[in-house]
């Protein structure tokens, strides 16, 4: 499991303020123009402010964007109108903390010991890179298997505590990995580049560390599966921190577009405990989430690891040219 933490939007200046763009609304997969409205921003949204709290991972403001949501009338893809400025990005990711995300830590393993074994089908272990590795749950799992691991992570947190766990993670952007060109086996970008404003300049970033023929993992929420369309802007990955809303479609086409072949793509269910999802539902309602997780606690499953598939979050493995 992957918790948002990549903080890989450019800084530009040293205020926290939001600002959007003055530049005219473009898609960020196809570059397309015409676009039409999906989510709208509510009276009580985040809308003029960003802040470390509605960015941290287990942060349940459902329903609440930083931007009205609109859907590229060319090829599918959402994003939101207008993106907040980098500098308010940087600093809410580096000021984001989640104690939450310590007592979820074996289940995060799990989910990544289910996605190794899933990319060791394409390549072998090697060198791997986390970009936006959160507390490096990704990492401990992939060194149990036998990969050399780094990562990158702009939250002081986080970062700190993936080297508590003796991982060698460094504090910073994408941009500054200072991993060598062309070294890794594997690149993990999980739950990061629906947080990004140029979700592409990742994925070439992700290219220039691969050695010919390795393989990014990438998961995303799936803004194009049946749930997310049932649900409209109350779907639960609809969240401040969300910057781009990925299809199946639109994260394939723009893969492609950067020099990848897309090697698989699934469904991609994440290991917490039942705890965790009940205290989910208090983004719905407080009162239920809290008695729906004493209720677990008191019948003795809370601890309990689960790995329910809502079918509404992919996961794709896609390799360079050999």
């Amino acid at each position: 499991m992957h918790w948002p933490g990549a903080g890989l939007a450019r800084a530009s200046d040293a205020s926290t303020a939001v600002s959007s763009h003055l530049m005219a609304w473009s898609c960020a997969v196809c570059g397309g123009e015409e676009s039409t409205d999906r989510y709208s921003v509510p009276d009580d949204a985040s809308e003029g402010g960003v802040d470390p709290e509605g960015f941290r991972p287990s942060s349940d403001q459902f329903g609440v964007t930083v931007a009205r949501v609109v859907t590229c009338a060319t090829c599918g893809h959402g994003s939101v109108a207008e993106t907040p400025s980098s500098s308010a990005v940087r600093v809410a990711y580096e000021e984001a903390a989640d104690p939450v995300s310590l007592r979820e830590e074996a289940g995060q393993v799990e989910t990544s010991r289910r996605a190794l074994a899933a990319i060791e089908r394409f390549v072998a272990p090697a060198l791997m890179c986390d970009l936006g590795c959160w507390t490096g749950s990704f990492m401990a799992a992939a060194e149990e298997r036998g990969w050399r691991a780094v990562g990158v992570e702009p939250s002081a947190w986080a970062s700190g505590r993936a080297r508590e766990r003796g991982l060698d993670v460094r504090t910073t952007t994408l941009q500054d990995s200072a991993v060598e060109r062309g070294s890794c086996r594997l690149v993990v970008l999980c739950d990061v580049l629906e947080h990004l404003d140029e979700p592409a300049a990742a994925l070439r970033i992700a290219h220039d560390l691969l050695e010919p023929g390795g393989v990014v993992y990438i998961t995303l929420p799936d803004a194009g599966s049946r749930l997310a369309k049932i649900m409209g802007r109350r779907w639960w990955s609809v969240m401040p921190m969300h910057l781009q809303y990925f299809t199946r479609a639109s994260a394939t086409r723009l893969l492609d577009a950067e020099g990848f072949r897309v090697r698989s793509v699934g469904t991609h269910a994440k290991v917490f405990s039942a705890r965790y999802y009940a205290e989910r539902l208090g983004g719905y309602n407080p009162l239920l989430g809290r008695l729906t997780a004493a209720a677990a606690q008191r019948s003795g499953i809370g601890n309990r690891l689960v790995a329910p598939d809502f079918r509404d979050r992919m996961a794709i493995i896609a390799s360079t040219s050999t």
